[in-house]
């Protein structure tokens, strides 16, 4: 019996080691809201919030933005400077860390943020998912604005699937849906997507051609919804 326990002990210490290394995501314990991360964590020292209101049907978000998900903060704030769409981002600029700072889309409920949403006609929420395939899954309660972005994507060529259920965007209390309307469209860009948007991957460097495709794809399939209203 110590034989046994001897080369459990062996196994169990280096996968431990593992996790506490480089597993940080599995074993931090984020906040379930916006109330209770600003009781530990600093503004505009922690993370920041940026937001622009410009009367338009459409806000676009990006609340997991900075260093939380790399990459959402810059395609969220770039669509709507291009179409003049109010937008918010709520952004980790933490050294390293930020995952701390991800609220559930359900459970964010930044003041700021979540107004400007119930205010808008419908909004579109920019995400970060793994996987190193470029890849965009759709969700959201919008389909008429989920299927006009489906297509506009699919025309420049980019590989797009319905998002799976964990990550679908369809809860009607994911801020997404908080709109006048009850219903909004949540983009999910795979790391592997996110990486091509900027040259070596590094958002402190330009954008590539495939950021500016996205760009285009992104306000072509807002216009043609637009038109609908």
């Amino acid at each position: 019996m110590r034989k046994y326990n001897r080369y459990m002990y062996i196994v169990f210490v280096p996968a431990f080691l593992f996790l506490f290394l480089y597993g940080g995501a599995y074993l931090t314990s984020n906040y379930g809201s916006y109330e209770e991360l600003k009781e530990h964590e600093e503004q505009n020292e922690d993370y920041e919030i940026n937001y622009s209101q410009r009367d338009s049907d459409i806000t676009v978000i990006a609340i997991h933005g900075g260093g939380i998900e790399p990459g959402t903060s810059e395609v969220a704030k770039g669509l709507a400077n291009r179409m003049d769409l109010s937008y918010y981002l709520f952004e980790g600029i933490k050294p390293t860390g930020n995952m701390i700072l991800h609220i559930e889309s359900i459970r964010f409920d930044e003041p700021i943020g979540r107004n400007m949403v119930q205010e808008s006609t419908s909004a579109l929420s920019i995400h970060g998912y793994q996987g190193e395939e470029p890849m965009i899954f759709l969700g959201g309660r919008n389909e008429v604005y989920r299927e006009a972005i489906r297509e506009a994507l699919q025309d420049k060529g980019f590989a797009v699937e319905d998002a799976p259920s964990h990550i679908s965007g369809m809860s009607e209390e994911n801020i997404v849906n908080d709109t006048r309307l009850g219903e909004g469209v949540q983009l999910e860009l795979t790391a592997g997507l996110r990486d091509s948007l900027f040259v070596n991957g590094d958002r402190s460097e330009a954008t590539t051609d495939v950021y500016a495709e996205l760009m285009e794809s992104l306000e072509e399939g807002t216009e043609h919804y637009l038109e609908m209203l």
